[in-house]
This record gives structure tokens, C-alpha cells and sequence, in this order.
């Protein structure tokens, strides 16, 4: 367990890094946009909000340089924070909510607004009071919590909007450490052995491949990020239902999509393949022993969907990612994704002058990890942030995270699978991204055509 005082608490691997390349990448910020079926005061949206930043201390938390590393300093809940959330908290209601195009551009400008991190606090909040249906456009710096952590704020935030208590959240600050390593320390040897043997080999392979992406141009410094509201033409108990006969999770289907959709741009190219990095929540990986609780706070892994072979068969195809699916999460189980997060621990004692020079570096000569893109999944969005049997719900819900590689969320709500996307502006135009969403509609419709033939 790492150390926490009254008010310092300590960065993990991925909070240093979110730290160190703040600079380069104008911060990693959730905008999530909230769509209620009812109107809402501005008082209550105010005071309820204001509570949420109580309840959950690391939204008051300012980066904080010690002697050697930074660390969180969470300020006190009194006047000075009542100043900044004043700051953070602003109304629109010039916005025109009902208009698609207006809601994505608004949203597009919280996904490129920067927060002073070293002066607090880690929230901003933009209010439409609508006459029937209220919007909250709620965003966090990623550097204070993961997609796990936002579902419960937007949880509990419903539940204040209702008139019912919130729960407050603790803070823990653990290191990942915990999540990967084995049971026994007489272990780490050949735990690290395997670790290292798959990654040489994911690297050796990767080297002999043309990985598909959306068309960019590599630019030495970042712009600004790119934004769309993407729900899928076809609904999500069609798509669920396909998946269900082929004996995958939907969530496996809609990235088996993912790829087929890349690899359809080289058809002809037996070096082609989709190489898409997937989100793992690594809560589930700390043994019980260790006494955690809820882990709010940034506790995200990540592995690599590897795909080959344009002209595979639907059931091929899906068997293969599902087959790649199961092994990733087997690897996290295992215990042997170590050796790559042990030299990302390793990169905390660089400090983050160092590891921002590095990303810098990377930028410049273009060396960031080459994927097609980014797929992190929320699931069944509705049940989790709307808790059961209350007036006042959540009716429509679009989340996103600003990434310097394109990404998707996957998510359903209200029936529809929806794959919001985020990419870089200066690398690749919105022509493109919408070009490729399109064929991504026609890739899922086609794929659940298919299985509806199947015997």
C-alpha cells in the first residue's frame, strides 16, 4: 500500500504518466454528456455537484511537485474550493441540445478544454437547464479517475439529483504493482520469463506486418482532437442476438466488426491486420488478501487484439478475436503481463521532465506504439448510472476520453450500441473518420446478415 497522509496521496504508474505528458498531449479529459428525462433546477444541479466534490476528495486534488516526484495534494473543503468549483461550474444555455450537430460540436470543445491541474479542481461542468429534458456535460482529467470511477460519480450524482444521500468515496492509492504480481514471490522469475517471451514475440510479429489504420498524416506536434457521436444503424438486440448464436460476448462481436472493417481496406494484402488495444479493468487482479476497497482512481491495463486475414469466414473471424479476448484477460489472470508494467514502474524514477522528453521524442519522430485504434467497452451503460426505481434517470449518455490514438467507446444505452470516436485533428481529417464510421455501419450490418444465414 502506498503511503497517503491527510492530504498527500501518491501517483500511480498511470497517474505519472497522465502527469509527465500533460504538456505534450493538453491532458487526457472524460466529457461525459448527460441527458435527463426531466427539467432540473440550477440550484439543485449546483448544490448536488458541489457535494460530489465532498464526497469524492481527488476532484479538489491539485498536482503537486514534492522533491523528486509529484503527488496529489487535496486542498481543504472550505472557501478556496468553493471559488474553483464557481469556475468549474458554468451554464450554456445558448446551447441548442435538440440539435445533433450543435450537441457534438459543444461536446467537442469540452474534449479539448485544458485544466490547471496544479491549481484545482479536477471537474468541469457545463449545465443546460432545458425546458423538458436537462443536460449535464460532466468531464474529469483521467488523471484522477478511470471510466470505472466516472460511472460511480455519475451514479451518485443521480442519486443526489433525486433527493437521496450519496455515498462518500475513499481514497486509496495502492500500487499497480498489486495487480500483477504472483502469489508467491519465489514466482517473479518465471512469471517475468513469460511475460517477456510473449512480448518479443507480439514485437517480432508486429514488425512483419502492415497495420491498418484510418488515413493520417504524422505530424510533429499535436493539434487538437476530433469528435463523433457514432450509434450504430442497427440495433443492439440484432447485434446481441448474432453474437449469441456465434456464442461470443457482444462486446467480442462489435470488436470483431472493429477489425473486419480494417482489414476490408487491403483485402488483397496477406501482411494486412488489425491491431486494435483494449481497455482491462485490473481491479479484479489484487488478491482479497490485500484488503482494498472500491478503488476509485485509475486502475486500467491493456493488451492487444492482433488480427489477420481479410477473407476469414464471419465465424472464423469472431473465433479468432474471442480466442485473443480470453487470452489477454488469461494473461492479467496469470499473472504475466509483468514485464512490460514493471519497466512502466521503473519510468516513475526518471521523473517527469525525463519520461515528457521521452514522449516528446516519440511524438516527433512518430514512434508512439502503431495500433488501427483504441477500443475501451462500458458495457450496459444504464443500469450502472442510473440507479433502480428513480424519477429523475439519465435518458440519453454519450462518454468519451481524449486519446492521441483514435478511440472508441463501446457502449449500450436505451437499445443502441454506440461507438463515440476521438482522434487527432492535425493527423487525420474528419472525412475520413466519418468515411470509415460508415463502413463500419455496413460492416455490422452485413456480419449480422450472415449469421442470420448461418444454420
Amino acid at each position: 500500500m502506498a503511503f497517503i497522509t491527510s492530504d498527500v496521496v501518491p501517483l500511480n504508474r498511470s497517474e505519472h504518466g497522465y502527469a509527465a505528458l500533460e504538456g505534450l498531449a493538453a491532458g487526457v479529459l472524460q466529457p461525459y454528456i448527460l441527458r435527463f428525462n426531466a427539467p432540473l433546477e440550477e440550484p439543485l444541479v449546483r448544490r448536488v455537484l458541489r457535494e460530489l466534490v465532498t464526497i469524492y476528495p481527488k476532484l479538489r486534488a491539485i498536482l503537486e511537485p514534492g522533491p523528486h516526484r509529484y503527488h496529489f495534494r487535496i486542498l481543504p473543503d472550505d472557501h478556496v474550493v468553493d471559488q474553483l468549483f464557481e469556475q468549474a461550474f458554468q451554464v450554456d444555455a445558448h446551447i441548442d441540445v435538440d440539435d445533433p450537430k450543435a450537441l457534438e460540436a459543444w461536446h467537442q470543445r469540452m474534449v479539448n478544454e485544458v485544466l490547471p491541474l496544479e491549481r484545482g479542481i479536477g471537474m468541469r461542468v457545463r449545465f443546460v437547464p432545458h425546458a423538458q429534458r436537462a443536460v449535464i456535460l460532466f468531464a474529469v482529467p483521467h488523471i484522477f479517475g478511470d471510466g470505472m470511477t466516472m460511472m460511480h460519480l455519475i451514479n451518485q450524482m443521480v442519486r443526489g439529483l433525486n433527493g437521496m444521500p450519496m455515498t462518500p468515496m475513499p481514497i486509496e492509492a495502492p500500487s499497480l504493482i498489486g495487480a500483477i504480481a504472483p502469489d508467491h514471490w519465489w514466482q517473479w522469475p518465471a512469471k517475468i520469463w513469460r511475460s517477456r517471451q510473449h512480448k518479443v514475440a507480439q514485437a517480432r510479429l508486429l514488425k512483419t506486418l502492415n497495420v491498418q489504420r484510418i488515413p493520417r498524416r504524422p505530424q510533429p506536434n499535436f493539434s487538437t482532437t476530433g469528435l463523433r457521436h457514432h450509434a450504430l444503424s442497427i440495433g443492439a438486440q440484432e447485434v446481441r442476438q448474432a453474437a449469441r448464436k456465434l456464442g461470443v460476448s457482444t462486446n467480442t462481436f462489435q470488436v470483431a466488426a472493429i477489425a473486419q472493417t480494417f482489414l476490408d481496406q487491403a483485402p488483397h494484402d496477406p501482411q494486412a491486420a488489425a491491431v486494435i488495444r483494449i481497455s482491462v479493468n485490473m481491479r479484479r487482479y489484487y488478491p482479497e488478501s490485500a484488503g482494498h476497497g472500491p478503488l476509485w482512481g485509475n486502475h486500467v491495463g491493456a493488451f492487444l487484439i492482433i488480427e489477420q486475414g481479410a477473407g476469414k469466414s464471419l465465424p472464423d473471424r469472431v473465433r479468432s478475436v474471442g480466442e485473443q479476448m480470453k487470452e489477454g484477460q488469461a494473461r492479467f489472470a496469470r499473472r504475466e503481463m509483468s514485464w512490460t508494467y514493471l519497466l512502466e514502474e521503473f519510468m516513475q524514477v526518471l521523473g517527469r521532465t525525463l519520461v515528457g522528453y521521452i514522449g516528446v521524442q516519440m511524438k516527433r519522430n512518430d514512434r508512439f506504439p502503431l495500433i488501427s485504434c483504441h477500443a475501451t467497452s462500458l458495457g450496459d451503460a444504464g443500469p450502472v448510472i442510473n440507479p433502480p426505481d428513480v424519477p429523475v434517470r439519465i435518458d440519453q449518455f454519450i462518454p468519451i476520453v481524449s486519446s492521441v490514438a483514435p478511440l472508441q467507446v463501446l457502449y449500450e444505452a436505451d437499445g443502441r450500441l454506440a461507438l463515440p470516436n476521438v482522434w487527432q485533428l492535425s493527423e487525420t481529417s474528419p472525412e475520413d473518420v466519418d468515411a470509415f464510421l460508415a463502413r463500419l455501419d455496413q460492416t455490422f450490418e452485413r456480419l449480422v446478415a450472415e449469421v442470420a444465414r448461418l444454420p
